[in-house]
């Protein structure tokens, strides 16, 4: 996989970082509710921490843009599985969010350079980058921010409403 936009040594520090956010994330969840019975940032941070640090023990550089999307897909199914036990909850939508678009991105590329064997960069590389990037980020701040501050849910429920609003209309 060495056709990323950025440069090696970069990827490696950003996805450091991304690691490290997500275990500080199952610490800080842990720690928040330890007393509560409310568990589930609990159980979704231990599911994206794992999933992160999975890559520990990935070649990053020789791993291809499906086998990335296949282990968000992966990510995905275990989210919903542990959401069906649990109760739904703001974070919940932003991981979904983020790695339904994380999916979306790493297809494109492989789409971009495997299928159509484009290997110079154009703007979807830099939207890529930057997306993946901002996804991550924003999985991890949700985490501790713990409010619908890109009003996700709030986009969310309206979409619900009009949809049953219109089943009822049509009968």
């Amino acid at each position: 996989m060495d056709d990323f936009l950025l440069s090696p040594y970069v990827s490696l520090y950003l996805g450091a970082f991304v690691q490290w956010g997500f275990l500080m994330a199952f610490l800080y969840s842990l720690v928040t509710s330890i007393n509560k019975p409310k568990k589930e940032a609990l159980w979704l941070s231990l599911i994206m921490s794992v999933s992160y640090s999975s890559s520990l023990f990935i070649d990053i550089q020789n791993i291809s843009y499906m086998q990335l999307l296949l282990f968000d897909l992966m990510t995905i199914l275990a989210i919903l599985v542990v959401s069906n036990f649990l109760n739904k909850n703001i974070i919940s939508s932003y991981l979904l969010l983020g790695l339904s678009i994380n999916s979306l991105l790493f297809f494109g590329m492989h789409l971009d350079v495997f299928v159509f064997s484009n290997s110079s960069p154009w703007w979807f590389w830099s939207f890529y980058s930057l997306g993946i990037n901002l996804m991550d980020f924003m999985m991890i701040a949700i985490f501790f921010i713990n409010k619908d501050f890109l009003r996700v849910v709030k986009f969310k429920n309206w979409l619900v409403k009009i949809s049953i609003n219109k089943a009822i209309i049509n009968g």
